[in-house]
């Protein structure tokens, strides 16, 4: 296992022991954009190794044994028959496993679009998952899109204005939280708030910094974040070059593709402290520290 020290602070290699973690430590295994497909590496994308990548990872997330794993979208790159041999390797994961839908996973014929979520365990566009004082929430960004036929007409429209607009984000791979999402999101950090929880947001597609990746309706999330600081991390994938900023008192995290590699994979094992995150990368996924602002703290 080879790692790179990045932005925010260097942190040095550290073992994943979890009787080692502070009490009260949250840790959770993060992948994003395995994309495999039964065809040939083209360009970077190597797309038939990322079976053997993702068995290693899974491997070695459960050594590590997080508290729960999350893969940001993508687990296919096309065809339907293509989830058969990544999701048998998913059941050899031990800890608790939840995802989001990426564009990719929608790539398969109309027919078998509706059984993609329920494939998935995504039993709903927007959910969430108590961690002690930690309240995790996995957002779908392929909601209103152009590849989800219940919403293709309000997806065109949508992309119709960001084009009009001259905004980066307005290509046919992204998509945007629906409404009634958006509603339930604020329900879900006005709960956060109260109870006292920081918050984790999951979604495949990135909100910030501007990017051709984004969300179409990242400027409405971002408001919406900007509005509760509990908001502590937003993590994607979507973007295989991965990124970095910080927006207020919010750390914008993009996790590199798995499929970007032709051996080790690039993941992360995150730790949710009382006073900062820990991200400790495999591969090309860069280390990183990120600190709370002090306003923040309980």
């Amino acid at each position: 296992m080879t790692r790179r020290g990045f932005l925010v602070l260097t942190l040095g290699s550290t073992a994943w022991s979890a009787t080692e973690q502070p009490q009260g430590v949250v840790r959770l295994g993060m992948i994003a954009d395995p994309q495999y497909a039964d065809k040939d590496t083209l360009r970077s994308r190597h797309y038939r190794q990322s079976l053997d990548k993702l068995r290693a990872s899974i491997a070695q997330l459960n050594e590590a044994a997080p508290d729960a794993v999350v893969t940001l979208g993508d687990f296919i790159d096309e065809d339907f028959a293509s989830f058969t041999p990544v999701l048998d390797i998913y059941r050899g994961l031990q800890p608790p496993h939840f995802a989001v839908a990426g564009n990719h996973d929608y790539e398969v014929a109309d027919a078998d679009k509706a059984k993609v979520a329920g494939l998935l365990g995504i039993r709903r566009p927007g959910t969430s998952k108590i961690f002690g004082s930690w309240r995790v929430i996995l957002l779908d960004g392929t909601e209103v899109s152009l590849f989800r036929p219940e919403h293709a007409d309000k997806a065109q429209e949508m992309l119709d204005r960001l084009h009009r607009e001259g905004l980066p984000q307005a290509q046919p791979w992204n998509g945007a939280i629906g409404e009634n999402q958006m509603a339930w999101l604020e329900k879900e950090l006005e709960e956060a708030t109260a109870a006292r929880q920081r918050v984790i947001l999951c979604c495949h597609y990135p909100v910030f910094p501007a990017d051709p990746h984004n969300l179409w309706n990242d400027r409405e999330v971002l408001a919406l974040i900007d509005r509760f600081p509990c908001v502590a991390a937003w993590f994607n994938g979507h973007n295989h070059a991965g990124n970095y900023a910080m927006r207020g008192t919010c750390h914008f995290v993009n996790l590199k593709g798995m499929v970007e590699t032709a051996d080790q994979a690039p993941y992360a094992i995150v730790s949710l402290h009382a006073d900062h995150i820990e991200i400790d990368g495999l591969s090309s996924e860069p280390d990183r520290h990120c600190e709370m602002p002090a306003e923040k703290s309980r």
